[in-house]
Parts: C-alpha cells; structure tokens; sequence
C-alpha cells in the first residue's frame, strides 16, 4: 500500500511533456485514486512495435491495434514508464458515458450542427411544434425517452388496429381501439409494444426519442410531439392508407406541420406506386403545405427474387418456383403495352428435370375471367392452375396464378414467349441447384432471378414519397455489460440487405441513404430484464437501449431531420421537402461518384446541407442538374461543366453553407472550375446563369 502511494505521488510530478500525455479522465482518475482496478484498458497512440515487445517487459496486453493506436489493459506503473521511456505519444481513458451512440447516427448523417443551430443557421432546430407520426407495431409509452422532463407523455395518441374488443374506435374506421395523452398519463392505455420485438418503439426512439433514460441515444426530432399508429397486419384492407388518414385528421385538428415515418412494407405488388393504396396515401400526402412522408426501401437487397423477363418470339424462357408444402403464387406486371404480344404457360418439371408438359400458351387476355387449368400426365393430374389478369387505372396489367399441386415432388416452370417485357417477384424462385445444360438443354433459356428492383412494393416507390437506403452505422461499442463489441461490417458502407430500385418503370428508388445498421434505440421496457439475460450485447450501456438495424432504422432518421426542416419551412410541401434532401445528399469512397444510382440514391443523407444549401441557394424548388454533365467528379484538381448550350452569363459556385465563393464570367457552352478556388474539400453547388437559362449543379472536392 505504501509503494502504490509513493507511486502516485511520483507519477503526478512527471514532467510536463509526460502530463499533457495523458488524457484529462486519466488524469482524474488518478489524482483521485478511482480508477476502476489494478489493471484497465486504455488507448494508446505510439509505436506499435514497442508496446508489443512491452507485453513481456512491463506486463501489459495490447488487445488489438491500427495503424499507431492501440487498446492495450495496463496497470500505473506501465503507463508510467510508457510515457517515460517515450513509446506512448498520448495515452487517453474513456469514461463509461463516452460511447457510440445515436450521436453517432446524428453525425455520420450530418444531423448534429442543426440541433445546435450552426452558422449560417439562425436557429437550432429540435422539432419543437412539429408532429412526427408512426406507423408501425406501436410504441411502449411508458418508455421514459418518449416523456417530458416533468414525466408527462409526449405522444398525443396511439390507435392500436388490432384491438378487437375496443371502448373508443376511432372514426371512420370503425376498428382498434384509441387513446389520447390524457388517457396515457391517467394510466388507462393499455396498447403494448412485443410484436417484433417492439420494432415501433425502435422507429420512434429513432425518429423523436428525447435520450432522458440515460441521457444518451437521442432520437433526431427530440422535442416533437408523437403520433402513433399500430398496425394490425392481419387485417386485409388499407391499413396503412387508414393509419395516414388517422395522423393527417389528428395532426390538422391541432393545427400543426407533420411528417409521417412508415418503417413496414409488401415485397408483393407492381414495385411503380400504381397501386390503389399508393395512389390513395399520394394524395393525402402530396403537395399540401405541412406534410411529408418517409418510409423504408426494405431489406431484400441480397434477395434473388426479381426476374424480368424479356419475350422473344424465336424462343420460350422460363423460370422455375418450387415448394415443400402447400400452394404456390406467382404474380406478373407489365405495362400493357408491353405485355399485349406476350403469351406464357405454366409447366411442371420432375425433381430430375424431366419434362411434365404444359396447359398450353395463353394470350395475356386469356385470364380477364378467372380460369383453371388441369395439368396431367397421362391420366394422372400433378395440379390445378388457376390464373385471372387485370390491368389497373394506369395501363399496369397483372396476372395472377395459383398452383395447387397434388405433390412437392415438382418444379412449377412460368415460361413465355412472344414479344414484350414484364416482371416478377417471388421468393420461391429457384436459384440455386439449377441443371446443366448437359442435364436439362432448356436451361440456357432461364431467366434467373436478381437482387435489383428489390424495395418493398406500394408507396414505397411514388415519387411523393421518400424512400430510405441503409448503411452501417457502427463498428464497435460497449454493451451493458461494459464489453466492447466489435461487428464484421465496415463503417459508412451500404449494408448487404438494404434494398435496391428501381422502380418497374426506371424510377430512381431509394432517394437518399442514412445510417441503419447497428443504432441504438428505445427498447420495451417489459422486455429489458430478459433482453438483458439473454441478449446482453444487443443492449446499451444505461440498459434503456438496444440494438436496431434495416430500413426500418434508416428510414426514421430521415423522418427526424425531415421534421427539423419542417420545423424551420412549416409551410413546405412534400415535394419541396425530398428535393431538398436529394439536392443536398453526399457522396464518399462508398457511394462512389456516379450518382444517383438505384443503390444509395442521390447519396447519404447530409442534414446540415439540406438546410443550409437549399435555404441559401434558393434550390429547394429546382432540380440539380446531376454529374453525367460534369467529369470528373469527385475532383481535386478541377472539373470541366458541359452545358447544352453557349451562355453568355454568370458563374457561381456555393459552399454547402450557403455562402459564394467565387464567381466569374461565361460565354461557352463549357467551364473548366479549378480546385483552387475552393477552400476546403466538400460538397459545392453551381450556378450558371444568362438572362434567359440557368444550370444548377453540385460538384465535390478533394484533397
């Protein structure tokens, strides 16, 4: 004991140089002898080499390093002669509160600086005024992130569908049961939140939690109030259009701006927004001052379960679905005049790929009334095909088949040929086993499935909407248990499953991608004690947060800074609201230059420049003429703008702040933009303009 006094004494004279080596939480620790043991882990920045060989002569374990810094678990005196002896240049403790957080989402998404109100902004922005509404499984309201400072409940009404015996039906649903904040706060709402694990109280802590149970893992829109729908997804019908409908009647009833987060979604459908509940919610959405809506793309994109399939009259192409058990489904889309000199059949092949036959090929007008087909062999029948086509109030055809097959021993083969075009969507696709062409020569004929056109179908792909990509958040982070967790995914890139565009009709979907995959966020709070048993790593320090990840966690980050600009434009369109965002996005080494792409969108969600460039440069109303008219870009020496025509005029160029930085003269149908005018690497906005045109492009620096 008296050596370890003497030790401190010691340690806390070193010289200067070794003082200012040492993290200030060091420091403390020290000089008030709370370090939390003999040994404890640390970070050190030095000479690599030098701290291995240090693990035999001082006893120290260096866990794991990059570059020049290390974790390495030492005791005192180790960090003592590592300063003196000059193999640390920095040493630095981290305090428990200091983690990976949804601070981390706010940043990588460039959020924090308009929570803080960063110049030029003359405000900070926290959503205050603003609605955020949920649809989802629900929301846990007696999760502390989702109450005020006083206690009481930020969320001004929960309909729960699935409520089958209610005593307040919202009207003119008819279904569910509803609760108010007054009936929250009494303690009489009854909603809970465990369908998936509580994946609604996830969006909404993503979306408007206030980070009050452990002061950390604050959501974006954290002062907003909180509307909440909770979808019962067994119930046929328009339940999403119905949720919508529910928020805007609330949300217009107390007079204040909304955006609309829906994290849930179909695979199923025409994947272009003509479907009836898309066309119903644009129109309850689209170009009305004070609402918006964000939703997720979906978590199919390393799915194969998207075919296209091009008829050619020389030929029949197929593909193959298959079964264990039970019925098979099969939908097509097609613009009808795309489809119209099309004909298909359904076939069946044995496990060994011999062929069973056909019922034939079918006009695509074969099925306007329902029909079913036997397929036999022989006198045996294998199933019974029953087929029926529509074509929508948008020229969209479908057809629609059900397979009833008398065995699971079969491959069900969908063929065409003909001329024309159309897809599909299926997860019993078969993709992989396939013959061959020494086993089964028709195989050079199949059309096999792909992970493009794999967002979720519906309102995801209207062009009123804002459809969300995700990438990964996260690296490492400490647990509940105070362990460092270390995930195999590599920061900033797109995640494997964020689903990909376009839309059937070469729509560009997703607009723009956001942090996902690994943020933390408001769990269940009846699910705490087990999720701490038995999951500890999936949940924060602070046990009031867990893991969350997809689309469905991108898509409210958007939502939230979507409200933040609401809050600031509160008489802002949806429209103007996703062109400030695509206007406004940015790109790095993972989204590469050559955006949009039917990946990653216009690029990643930047909420400091969807502020600052669309306020400033008067953008949010004009499209950004993108970088197929500027090469190269990204640059760092400088990029030549091709216009389409000679402008005699002005040319300016704009910092992602709004502010000019340089401007020049004009009279050619091309400008070369030098790097020297620019003071700092990023994201920069163009304006050429005569009297009569103007060109808006964005163009991005390097060093």
């Amino acid at each position: 004991m008296r050596y370890t006094i003497y030790f401190f004494a010691c340690f806390l004279c070193l010289s200067g140089y070794s003082q200012k080596n040492l993290s200030n939480a060091l420091k403390s620790r020290i000089e008030n002898k709370t370090l939390p043991s003999a040994n404890f882990d640390v970070l050190i920045t030095g000479d690599i080499p030098k701290l291995l060989a240090a693990e035999k002569t001082l006893g120290i374990k260096v866990k794991y390093y990059a570059n020049n810094v290390a974790c390495v678990n030492a005791n005192v005196n180790a960090i003592a002669a590592l300063i003196e002896n000059k193999t640390a240049k920095f040493i630095e403790y981290i305090e428990p509160n200091k983690k990976p957080l949804n601070d981390t989402m706010q940043i990588r998404n460039r959020i924090r600086p308009v929570k803080l109100g960063t110049t030029p902004l003359t405000a900070a922005y926290d959503g205050t005024g603003m609605i955020v509404g949920i649809i989802d499984s629900g929301c846990d309201f007696n999760h502390p992130d989702f109450k005020d400072a006083l206690g009481n409940t930020r969320i001004n009404f929960i309909w729960d569908q699935t409520v089958t015996t209610p005593t307040t039906i919202p009207m003119p649903f008819g279904y569910g049961q509803e609760w108010t904040a007054a009936q929250i706060n009494g303690g009489s709402c009854t909603h809970v939140d465990t369908l998936y694990y509580g994946h609604g109280t996830g969006v909404t802590g993503i979306a408007a939690g206030n980070g009050l149970a452990s002061l950390s893992h604050e959501g974006v829109a954290s002062k907003a109030e909180i509307i909440v729908v909770a979808l019962d997804f067994n119930k046929p019908g328009p339940i999403i259009a119905d949720a919508v409908q529910y928020i805007i009647t609330k949300a217009t009833a107390a007079g204040k701006p909304f955006v609309i987060n829906a994290s849930v979604g179909d695979y199923y459908g025409s994947h272009d927004g003509t479907d009836s509940e898309a066309k119903l919610i644009d129109g309850l959405i689209s170009n009305i001052p004070g609402r918006a809506m964000v939703v997720a793309a979906g978590n199919a994109g390393n799915v194969k379960f998207h075919t296209q399939n091009i008829a050619t009259p020389a030929d029949t192409n197929f593909t193959w679905l298959y079964t264990s058990s039970g019925n098979l489904y099969y939908w097509l889309y097609a613009d009808t005049n795309n489809i119209k000199n099309v004909k298909y059949s359904i076939g069946s092949n044995r496990l060994n790929f011999n062929d069973l036959g056909n019922i034939g090929f079918k006009n695509y007008n074969y099925c306007f009334t329902l029909k079913k087909d036997t397929l036999k062999v022989g006198a045996n029948r294998i199933g019974i095909i029953e087929s029926s086509a529509s074509v929508n109030a948008y020229g969209v055809y479908e057809l629609f088949i059900k397979i009833t097959p008398d065995s699971a021993a079969y491959l069900w083969r969908i063929e065409s040929n003909g001329t024309g075009k159309f897809d599909a969507w299926n997860f019993n696709f078969a993709t992989a086993g396939l013959p061959t062409v020494a086993q089964y020569p028709k195989i050079t004929k199949y059309t096999m499935p792909d992970t493009i056109q794999s967002i979720c179908s519906g309102f995801q792909c209207s062009d009123d909407i804002i459809t969300v990509a995700n990438y990964n958040n996260l690296k490492t982070y400490w647990d509940v248990t105070n362990t460092l967790q270390t995930l195999p995914t590599s920061t900033g890139d797109l995640a494997d499953n964020s689903s990909a565009g376009p839309t059937r009709d070469g729509r560009v979907k997703p607009e723009v991608a956001a942090s996902g995959a690994f943020i933390f966020t408001c769990l269940v709070i009846s699910m705490q004690a087990n999720l701490i048993l038995t999951n500890p790593t999936g949940v924060a320090q602070g046990s009031f947060h867990v893991a969350s990840g997809g689309t469905s966690a991108s898509s409210p980050v958007v939502a939230g800074l979507a409200t933040l600009f609401m809050q600031a434009h509160p008489a802002f369109t949806n429209k103007q609201i996703r062109q400030a965002i695509i206007n406004c996005t940015y790109s790095d080494a993972f989204t590469g230059s050559s955006l949009p792409n039917y990946k990653w969108g216009y690029g990643k969600l930047d909420g400091f420049s969807t502020f600052t460039c669309a306020i400033s440069t008067g953008m949010d109303n004009k499209s950004l003429i993108k970088e197929s008219n500027i090469y190269p870009n990204p640059f760092n020496h400088q990029t030549t703008i091709k216009l389409k025509e000679i402008v005699n005029g002005d040319i300016k160029v704009y910092n992602a702040m709004g502010a000019l930085i340089f401007s020049d003269k004009i009279n050619s149908d091309q400008y070369t933009l030098s790097r020297s005018v620019i003071n700092a690497a990023g994201v920069y906005f163009v304006i050429v303009k005569s009297s009569n045109t103007e060109y808006n492009y964005k163009v991005i620096a390097t060093d």
